[in-house]
């Protein structure tokens, strides 16, 4: 009997002593449990405010569409899909072809002028790129041999001159102007001088620099034959005409008020008129001076129309061949009209 209570009480104090080491773990482990809770608690207060701060919405970079599979770069485009085109100054597009590269390439216009320069990425073009068009415009009329010819007879003799008087080749001309001029003057000036010599096999004009103000007197070797073009008020004007020369011609306006005079080397303007004017003039001035002194009656486009006060201000196609057969060498200075239409096999 005393077995069975001591068994008991032996088990008992064996529940108890094992009760106690299971509950002292699992009563440390809630305590570090607590503890782990507590302090991602604690994390989690203080990152609160940065994550409702923190912007959940897609950034711009993550965006794509898979349309048009274009991807917007951190800088907000991108660039893959962009074909840059620059207007630059002609002066500059002639340095950028010295630095050109084997992907890019110069475009040339009909007249091999230079008007841009082309690569995969890039396309640069000359700022003055409709003005140099406009001077490569086709009228779109055809003509042939026989045409040119019958303009140059149409242009060269007018009222005032039975023989044809041209420049002279032995030495390149230069314009001189040595009153009152503008730097307008000059830039149109030097900028007429190539196209003529491009019309020119024969005479030649001085394209980089004019004679400005008083010629030197002392020239050993006098080194062009000098055009002189002089702007000038009304009262000089006047006065050269009373004492002009037989070669010399008075220019009218439509209103038949003088405005100038012209002879073989010379030009005299009068300073009152407006730049465009005077541009027209001189122009007229210089190829009268060449040797074309008549009018054409049938080219509407021609410089040399002046029927009803019409005025071209530029020289078209069939001008232009006219002229280059003009100084091409086979026309001499001092024959008539019926020399110069027998070298051209016109009809006489």
């Amino acid at each position: 009997m005393k077995w069975n209570v001591v068994l008991c009480i032996g088990l008992f104090v064996l529940v108890l002593f094992s009760a106690g080491c299971i509950s002292q773990p699992a009563e440390s482990i809630t305590t570090e449990t607590e503890q782990t809770n507590h302090d991602e608690k604690t994390v989690t207060e203080e990152e609160k405010p940065a994550l409702q701060n923190q912007d959940t919405s897609p950034k711009a970079t993550e965006i794509a569409t898979s349309d048009s599979n274009s991807v917007i770069s951190d800088k907000g485009v991108d660039d893959r899909y962009f074909y840059n085109i620059k207007i630059v100054a002609p002066a500059d597009l002639e340095q950028l072809k010295t630095e050109i590269t084997s992907d890019e390439y110069p475009i040339y216009n009909e007249n091999n002028d230079l008007i841009g320069i082309v690569s995969p990425r890039m396309l640069y073009l000359r700022g003055d790129l409709v003005d140099v068009q406009k001077g490569t415009e086709k009228t779109g009329k055809t003509f042939d041999k026989t045409d040119v010819a019958e303009h140059l007879v149409d242009i060269v003799f007018g009222n005032d001159n039975p023989k044809l008087t041209q420049f002279k080749s032995n030495k390149d001309y230069q314009f001189w102007m040595d009153a009152f001029y503008t730097a307008d003057d000059t830039k149109f000036l030097l900028e007429l001088a190539p196209v003529l010599n491009s019309l020119s096999d024969t005479t030649q004009f001085e394209d980089e620099e004019l004679a400005l103000g008083f010629l030197k007197t002392n020239y050993a070797d006098v080194p062009y034959n000098f055009y002189n073009i002089k702007i000038i008020p009304q009262k000089m004007l006047d006065d050269y005409k009373d004492d002009r020369k037989t070669n010399e011609r008075l220019i009218k306006d439509p209103e038949g008020k003088l405005i100038g005079m012209v002879a073989d080397d010379h030009l005299y303007l009068l300073d009152s008129l407006n730049t465009e004017d005077r541009h027209y003039y001189m122009l007229y001035g210089i190829l009268y001076s060449m040797g074309m002194h008549g009018t054409t009656y049938s080219e509407k486009d021609s410089f040399f129309y002046q029927v009803g006060g019409a005025r071209n201000t530029e020289l078209s196609d069939l001008d232009k061949e006219a002229i280059k057969l003009l100084y091409g060498g086979r026309i001499k200075s001092g024959a008539d009209m019926e020399e110069v239409k027998k070298t051209l096999g016109l009809k006489t």
